[in-house]
């Protein structure tokens, strides 16, 4: 199986890349530089003190992502058997990307950390667009779906989806799920990278029976109160309010309950 990948330049993304290079003939890598700066505080209207929450919370994000991953995060490079693009915000979609990947014969592409896919890409490679979403669709879907979850004080839905690409948002057939453990001094960085490895190790099972013919996708279902979570939803104060939810013992909380409503979570696995 020739595979493509189209992921993002951060260190998760480039960990992904090399996971899926490691395992599978993978013949073409587009990084996409995505245009969005999730740790910006910019013009947000915040005290002094929750500024300064908000900037470790995403310096301390980087610093644990680069100790799981940055040893096996470099970038791939091109060879004679794999052609390497890097996107420019806005050049996701275009038919340059499209003829990138078909010039390398790509059969099945592997998605992670991207814009929306959209079309000609998602005419072009019906049924072969297999993505990698942090979160738990149907439960969240959309963007920093690990994050919410624990904003809301529901941790049981912090985890990954490998699902078939649609012209919704992370609303395609799922092919697996997968959950991180999260146990008592977790911080939300930890448990973050823990789904990451999760939901990677799950995609290369995915691609293995991809490469057998042997996987099967459920279609998602109906579930009351489902969120799907936008970038223009978010505000950086969220940050400050996680963190004072943590600092209260959100998660000692959970796990005091964590089995009972675990239990409920309808997962593909």
């Amino acid at each position: 199986m020739r595979l493509g990948v189209l992921t993002s330049v951060a260190t998760r993304h480039r960990y992904f890349a090399r996971r899926l290079a490691d395992a599978f003939d993978v013949v073409a890598v587009a990084y996409e530089s995505t245009g969005y700066d999730h740790a910006s505080v910019g013009d947000a209207d915040l005290t002094p003190e929750e500024r300064q929450i908000v900037l470790e919370h995403f310096a301390g994000r980087s610093v644990e992502e680069e100790r799981r991953f940055g040893a096996h995060a470099a970038a791939l490079e091109a060879n004679d058997r794999r052609r390497i693009r890097y996107l420019s915000p806005g050049e996701l979609n275009a038919t340059e990307t499209v003829g990138f990947l078909e010039i390398a014969g790509v059969e099945v592409v592997a998605v992670f950390g991207t814009n929306l896919i959209k079309r000609p890409l998602l005419d072009r490679f019906a049924g072969r667009l297999v993505n990698l979403h942090l979160g738990l669709s149907p439960y969240y879907r959309g963007t920093a779906t690990n994050f919410y979850p624990l904003l809301y004080e529901e941790p049981q839905f912090v985890g990954a989806t490998v699902h078939l690409i649609d012209g919704g948002i992370d609303s395609g057939p799922i092919l697996r799920h997968a959950r991180p453990a999260i146990v008592r001094g977790d911080t939300p960085h930890t448990i973050g990278c823990k789904a990451i490895v999760a939901g990677v190790d799950a995609m290369v099972a995915v691609l293995r029976g991809f490469a057998r013919g042997a996987v099967q996708a459920v279609p998602q279902w109906a579930v009351e109160h489902s969120r799907l979570c936008l970038r223009r939803d978010y505000h950086p104060r969220q940050v400050v309010e996680l963190h004072h939810k943590w600092r209260a013992g959100l998660i000692e909380s959970y796990l005091q309950r964590a089995a009972d409503v675990s239990g409920k979570v309808k997962l593909v696995e």
